[in-house]
């Protein structure tokens, strides 16, 4: 095995474990236990949703059946699709509702996405959420345009399916047994994309969405496989499909979480570099001289600017130091996008930056360096070594410099 190999099975591993250590950091089982409750009371407003946008439009009017087939059929277990029929006898019946029990169940369908996009924001350290018409129209669009896009995605394959020529050629290369995996992909990827609020590169939401579709296919295949050998209908009878529906939705729930990881991680995890990094003040230094550079050459600060210095600061963190830096008016963010610097940094001297920082001065320093870097290096581990001579007097000898009481 070459040493590229090595190396490569190596980093595999690490960035593996780096995943699932966060997925538990992050609380995520909990979470996707909490969605699946959600999901539950939320899949039918979904469904009635889905119904009424596409029969809206002529074309695609009976396109909800398909739609609902489609996703049955290749996202849920055999065992589980029973629950399709109870699922359109409710959404049917939800049609016929008031204006007051529709608004109901909207405000339902609405909370589960509140709480989707509050969990990814958490798994990218977002502190930022939407507010307020953006995140109303970011749902509405998840709710009526996803469907929409989806149906006529379908309808289109169908159509270029149906051509002879062209059908004959996708049923020997087994066309229509990847089309499910196609459009599971791009949903996923889609969703890693738009959900978080804060810029996804698009290939590691395409890594994280095809290989999300690929373990939904096999857990649905394992899935049905275990299920179809067990008892659970002799334990519950006719209601086993509603146990069975909530383990399979804990299930993806799991998947989806535990995707999102992977695609927050292949952004953060850094491939290249020491494992140890400085200290956060230290970093924020950095990440200022990135903007006075920039400030100097008339430029803005882009996130992948940021991303190059992955070897150096700690990426999963950028979050919390842009949003103290914004709240400093050290840094703002422009309309085209991008930030850049927004104070004269003559006006603001290291200690004054201390002092409003969360973060203690840096201690010792890791590599050698120079300009700027050495020097301020240098002061640290001077200031260091005289705080480290003043408070050097043992705690015995402290506590036994006080006064002692009289006993009388």
């Amino acid at each position: 095995m070459s040493v590229k190999v090595k190396q490569g099975a190596l980093q595999t591993w690490r960035l593996g474990g780096f995943v699932i250590r966060h997925y538990i950091d992050d609380s995520c089982q909990t979470t996707a236990a909490a969605l699946t409750y959600q999901t539950l009371f939320a899949v039918v407003p979904a469904l009635t949703v889905m119904y009424t946008v596409l029969s809206t439009f002529d074309s695609f009017s009976s396109m909800g059946r398909v739609l609902e087939d489609f996703i049955f059929t290749n996202i849920v277990p055999e065992n589980v699709a029973l629950a399709q029929e109870y699922l359109r006898g409710f959404s049917q019946q939800a049609q016929n509702l008031s204006i007051p029990s529709a608004a109901f169940l909207a405000v339902t369908a609405f909370l589960m996405l509140f709480t989707v996009e509050r969990t990814f924001n958490e798994i990218w350290r977002i502190k930022e959420p939407r507010r307020g018409f953006q995140r109303l129209m970011m749902y509405w669009a998840v709710l009526s345009l996803g469907p929409l896009l989806v149906g006529v995605g379908i309808g289109v394959t169908t159509y270029v399916l149906s051509i002879p020529l062209i059908s004959d050629v996708t049923e020997s290369l087994l066309f229509l047994r990847f089309l499910p995996l196609f459009l599971s992909a791009s949903t996923f990827t889609l969703i890693y994309v738009v959900v978080p609020n804060t810029l996804v590169p698009l290939r590691h939401a395409v890594v994280g969405g095809v290989l999300v579709a690929a373990i939904f296919e096999t857990a649905k295949f394992l899935f049905g496989f275990v299920m179809s050998r067990s008892d659970f209908e002799l334990i519950y009878g006719a209601f086993a499909v509603v146990p069975l529906f909530l383990l399979w939705v804990y299930v993806s729930w799991t998947i989806i979480l535990m995707g999102a990881e992977l695609v927050k991680s292949l952004g953060v995890y850094r491939f290249k570099g020491s494992e140890k990094l400085e200290d956060s003040f230290f970093q924020v230094l950095i990440i200022l001289d990135v903007f006075y550079q920039a400030h100097q050459n008339g430029e803005v600060v882009t996130e992948k600017k940021i991303r190059n210095l992955g070897s150096r600061i700690e990426l999963e963190q950028w979050s919390e130091y842009r949003q103290q830096l914004m709240a400093l008016n050290l840094i703002r963010a422009v309309e085209k996008g991008g930030l850049v610097l927004l104070k004269d940094l003559s006006e603001i001297t290291v200690w004054e930056l201390y002092e409003a920082l969360p973060w203690p001065l840096p201690a010792r320093s890791l590599d050698e360096k120079s300009g700027w870097e050495a020097a301020l290096s240098k002061t640290f581990e001077s200031i260091a070594g005289r705080t480290e001579g003043v408070l050097g007097t043992d705690l015995e000898s402290l506590f036994r410099s006080q006064k002692q009481p009289n006993p009388e």
